[in-house]
């Protein structure tokens, strides 16, 4: 049985809507994004974002935001008209809710080495999401 809160951040180039309702992740990123120079430009930076709760305790707000180190880059109300009820006719009951969100940030600048943070601020609490970190290519000190 779930039992906490947690929020799920997949980081990639571009996520494409398919046919049958579903989603393609391109280019996924693992926890670093390395650009030739810095500062940087990305032509887009997406992130699909998902926040999962026990069904007994449903979501009342939940707001994600992006931030680039410290500074608040994107925010989503994700619940603006108030809490998802879960439909009383499933055969099989749920035992978690799921809310996923997509992200888009486009263009994104990288002005230095930093992060990117996913976090949802729900009603009583900070979930903390996934990281990117991004770092300059050093150069190579072999010499050939």
């Amino acid at each position: 049985m779930i039992t906490s809160r947690t929020v799920i951040s997949q980081f990639c180039d571009d996520i494409r809507h398919e046919s049958g309702n579903k989603y393609s992740l391109m280019g996924c990123y693992g926890n670093e994004l390395l650009v030739e120079n810095l500062p940087s430009l990305l032509p887009k930076l997406c992130v699909q974002v998902r926040a999962i709760t026990p069904i007994d305790k449903p979501f009342t707000k939940l707001l994600i935001r992006a931030k680039m180190n410290d500074e608040i880059i994107a925010e989503i109300n994700v619940l603006p008209n108030g809490p998802i009820t879960p439909n009383s006719s499933v055969i099989d009951a749920p035992i978690r809710s799921e809310l996923s969100v997509m992200i888009v940030l486009s263009p994104l600048a990288i002005a230095e080495s930093g992060k990117l943070r996913i976090e949802a601020e729900t009603d009583d609490e900070i979930l903390r999401g996934g990281v990117l970190l991004f770092r300059e290519i050093l150069p190579s000190n072999h010499s050939s």
